[in-house]
């Protein structure tokens, strides 16, 4: 595990504690973003599109995992690709409340990222195009320009280009959504994606066929769960009571979590004189059993059919 920040002793806190048990890294040096949406070529080089990132709502940082994540893990995995286990497009028409709407922007885009990392890529515009609509429905639009749009159609051959665009897809939706006054948007996109990330990372393969590496990924979603309980929180009381259902079906998804203990094994960080940035190594060790995992995939299926039927 890998954290990345700059030398700054309060932020740096904040990212040990935030991204424990959570694969990714940040990086807080932002003098080139602008840069990287103007060449699709050099996207590779550019942007990662696995790493997380941080966001902050209410003058609180959050470690917000990218929904195309946990798609490079199943790769490295050797899980097998089922587009059986993707939500189907042809039921994006049937989300008409913003609560569904957002969730499944979420969905559809940890589905694109699962599809681009398996190079399925004549499924990848139908994706694109779901995830277009639904922004459309809930007025955020704008962060998904037609130039955007058009690189898709010209790059839909290309498994990096596609790769890169839906990073930039997701990170700009974030950033528009948490910067605005429809923070609660952002939550449920951002819950959306992790949901469906964690779904197909728990019912792709049986738990009794899963090996040690799986088992820890899974046992490592413990903090991105509290930190996405803790995003959604503050809207609890003011969104209706299918929100508040969604938020209790988390937290008790999060109660199964709580009742595993976890070891760190933290190693001497690096640093980038050059870039005048901080690695941090972490090892993280999850005690997590197989019956836990049945339990934890049982709970995220139902919840995930609520939110796509």
């Amino acid at each position: 595990m890998k954290f990345l920040t700059n030398r700054n002793n309060s932020l740096l806190l904040a990212v040990c504690i935030l991204c424990a048990g959570c694969a990714g890294s940040v990086n807080t040096n932002n003098n080139n973003q602008d840069q990287k949406k103007d060449s699709v070529a050099e996207a590779p080089q550019q942007l990662d599109p696995n790493k997380s990132a941080l966001v902050k709502v209410n003058n609180r940082l959050f470690n917000v995992p990218s929904p195309l994540q946990l798609a490079g893990i199943f790769k490295k995995l050797n899980l097998p690709y089922s587009a059986e286990y993707l939500n189907s497009v042809n039921k994006r028409s049937d989300y008409t409340t913003t609560f569904k709407q957002a969730l499944n922007v979420g969905v559809y885009g940890a589905d694109l990222g699962y599809i681009n990392v398996y190079e399925q890529l004549p499924d990848a515009a139908a994706y694109f195009g779901a995830i277009r609509m639904l922004t459309q429905d809930l007025g955020i639009l704008n962060s998904f320009s037609e130039n955007t749009m058009k690189r898709i159609e010209a790059n839909n051959g290309d498994k990096d280009s596609l790769l890169y665009i839906a990073s930039l897809i997701y990170r700009d939706s974030d950033q528009y959504l948490m910067n605005s006054d429809r923070n609660e948007v952002g939550a449920l996109i951002i819950a959306g994606g992790w949901l469906e990330g964690l779904y197909l990372l728990t019912n792709l393969n049986k738990a009794d066929e899963m090996k040690y590496k799986q088992l820890q990924i899974i046992g490592q979603q413990k903090y991105p769960l509290d930190n996405l309980i803790e995003l959604l929180r503050p809207y609890y009381n003011s969104l209706g009571k299918e929100y508040q259902s969604f938020l209790d079906k988390l937290s008790d998804i999060a109660s199964i979590y709580d009742s595993m203990s976890v070891k760190y094994e933290y190693m001497p960080a690096q640093t980038d004189e050059e870039t005048k940035t901080t690695t941090i190594m972490c090892s993280t060790k999850v005690d997590i059993t197989k019956e836990q995992v049945k339990v934890i995939a049982d709970k995220v299926a139902k919840l995930r059919a609520e939110i796509i039927n």
